[in-house]
């Protein structure tokens, strides 16, 4: 009885006593008993520290694109455009998932995507003007090749051209013959074909690259991609010829054609051993050369290289050129220092590895940079886990320039940082990464993409295959 009266008297002691807070016993509560297991346990991607990412990447769009405006219409800046857009995606999100009987909120990942495809559609808007410049320069080089005028600069520009198909033509002759055929269609049938043939290409690349069917849409509004088929460069193009490499390994000679620096990935076929290849891709351009050599003439062999030196020097009139390629911003022994650290950081590698860090060498190596240079980055992205490759395509959703080195500086984190990675992940934990465009995947370049097993010539740094 005492006991039972002592006990009595202790709970009316506290029944009378001042609560604590329900808050503050929650709070004693988890300062106590969360160990630095439990911390790091409730900072994973798909919790707290997803959500930290989520946030840095929002920060991230609306730092890189302040004062960037949007020329449709009355015009428009990029922020508020931006909010709406977000908002208007994310009560879609919603309203699909409640209507699915879904009713949990978005995860980070989800709200990464939702952060960049935002970005990208108003990031696309800012580029839609004059159309297909790049092919302009294209065809009327072709024009002047068929009237026998000079395709080639002479003198160097001063000023930005009013009509940007009359920045100088710097693809070699042997390239001529193609574009004055180009050159001779009706304009809209030229433009209608090669923009349809670059999508169609691009959708190939993606589809050898391992991306589902689904995600190819999206990519299409990509501004790395976006930009490439607008303005109409070859660097869609080319990205096949990059994406199809494990099987026909030749294109990656053939692309250094219009793009000379994309030869660097040409290395990869040399570390491994696909010699036949190599000779199958410089026979092909030699056979180019000569066969076009009787219609261009010497001589248009010589006015190109005098054209590529006139262009270096309206280059320094007009930095702008270098888009925001690495001479732009170090000095030159950096820019030779950073190339070299790329291609051997490639040949380290084991071989599909390999062949995606070679993309990124040529992005490095690049001279000069644009939007769609970006697009030979697209594998070593894909080889990013879905956090880290949704922050990746979220940070080259926003205006480009110079912050977009920043996915890059990610993707070569993760060289060093295995966790970034998805193929260090088991099969199942993949496959449970809804929003990866790899799907069940491991990596890119999966041997289902070509219809069966690649072999490869090494398939790590140290044993030969």
């Amino acid at each position: 009885r005492d006991a039972r009266r002592g006990a009595a008297t202790t709970h009316g002691a506290r029944r009378g006593a001042r609560p604590e807070s329900s808050l503050g016993r929650v709070g004693c509560h988890a300062m106590a008993t969360l160990s630095p297991t439990d911390i790091r346990r409730r900072l994973t991607l798909d919790r707290a520290g997803g959500w930290i990412l989520v946030a840095g990447l929002a920060a991230w769009i609306l730092m890189s694109s302040r004062g960037n405006w949007i020329a449709v219409g009355a015009g428009t800046d990029y922020w508020p455009l931006f909010g709406i857009l977000l908002g208007v995606l994310g009560a879609g999100f919603m309203a699909r998932r409640w209507l699915s009987g879904q009713r949990r909120r978005p995860n980070p990942v989800e709200a990464m995507a939702l952060l960049a495809l935002a970005a990208m559609i108003v990031t696309d808007l800012g580029q839609t003007y004059q159309p297909l410049r790049d092919l302009g320069i294209y065809l009327k080089a072709g024009q002047h090749f068929l009237a026998g005028t000079p395709v080639y600069a002479q003198t160097a520009m001063t000023a930005r051209p009013a009509d940007l198909t009359n920045y100088p033509f710097l693809y070699p002759p042997l390239t001529l013959p193609a574009f004055a055929a180009l050159a001779q269609l009706p304009t809209a049938v030229a433009q209608v074909l090669w923009v349809a043939g670059s999508a169609g290409l691009a959708i190939v690349a993606f589809r050898a690259f391992g991306v589902e069917r689904r995600w190819l849409p999206f990519l299409m509004l990509w501004p790395p991609l976006f930009q490439g088929l607008w303005v109409g460069n070859v660097a869609v193009p080319a990205l096949a010829l990059f994406a199809l490499a494990p099987r026909y390994g030749s294109g990656l000679v053939l692309g250094a054609v219009f793009k000379s620096y994309t030869g660097v990935s040409a290395m990869w076929l040399v570390w491994q051993r696909r010699w036949r290849s190599l000779a199958v891709g410089v026979a092909a351009i030699l056979l180019l050369a000569a066969i076009t050599l009787p219609l261009v003439g010497t001589q248009s062999w010589f006015d190109w290289i005098g054209g590529l030196q006139t262009y270096q020097v309206t280059q320094r009139n007009l930095p702008y050129l270098y888009g925001f390629g690495l001479p732009a911003y170090v000095p030159f022994w950096a820019y030779l220092a950073l190339g070299v650290a790329a291609v051997l950081t490639a040949v380290r590698a084991p071989a599909r590895e390999s062949l995606a860090r070679f993309g990124i060498a040529t992005i490095v190596v690049s001279p000069s940079l644009w939007g769609h240079g970006m697009l030979a980055a697209v594998p070593s992205m894909l080889s990013l886990r879905a956090p880290w490759l949704w922050l990746a395509i979220g940070i080259t959703a926003a205006p480009n320039g110079a912050p977009w080195w920043l996915a890059i500086g990610l993707v070569a984190a993760s060289w060093t940082v295995p966790a970034l990675q998805r193929r260090t992940r088991d099969p199942a934990a993949a496959a449970r990464e809804k929003l990866h465009l790899l799907g069940a995947n491991l990596e890119p370049w999966p041997d289902q993409a070509f219809g069966g097993p690649v072999v490869y010539g090494r398939t790590s740094s140290y044993t030969p295959e």
